[in-house]
């Protein structure tokens, strides 16, 4: 009975073992870190204030011109990692969820956003150009 009991759970580990390994990099079991860079587009100073369901990364100040904040991860087990941040600069307040695995993973392991009066642009990897844009949430 012990020897049955040890064979089903080998071969329950090897199905959830050999299934992490998809045509896409990153399974199951090794999720590739993903790195995140907010550039200031915006021609004013802001202030990023990033979070997850798992951390709060605090606020941060983005310099005009030129500045940035970085930050990076894991994304959990389950491939339900989201992180949001919300922006904030003279008479304008905003969010966006800056990484959500469904939507970004696995082709945003490198995630470069541009911040705009209107919204967020992501780096488009083809045409090297910050043509993924997406407007601000709204409550």
């Amino acid at each position: 009975m012990i020897s049955i009991n040890r064979i089903v759970l080998l071969q329950i580990f090897l199905v959830l073992f050999l299934s992490s390994f998809h045509k896409v990099e990153g399974g199951l079991f090794f999720r590739k870190r993903v790195y995140v860079e907010l550039f200031n587009d915006l021609g004013l100073n802001v202030t990023v204030h990033c979070k997850s369901g798992d951390g709060d990364l605090g606020s941060h100040f983005i310099e005009s011109p030129n500045g940035f904040y970085q930050f990076n991860f894991k994304p959990n087990f389950f491939g339900t990692t989201d992180y949001y941040c919300n922006f904030q600069w003279p008479n304008n307040f905003h969010w966006f969820d800056i990484y959500v695995y469904e939507r970004d993973h696995p082709e945003c392991t490198d995630c470069y956003w541009k911040i705009r009066a209107d919204g967020v642009c992501r780096l488009n990897y083809e045409t090297k150009q910050y043509d993924i844009c997406y407007p601000w949430n709204s409550d």
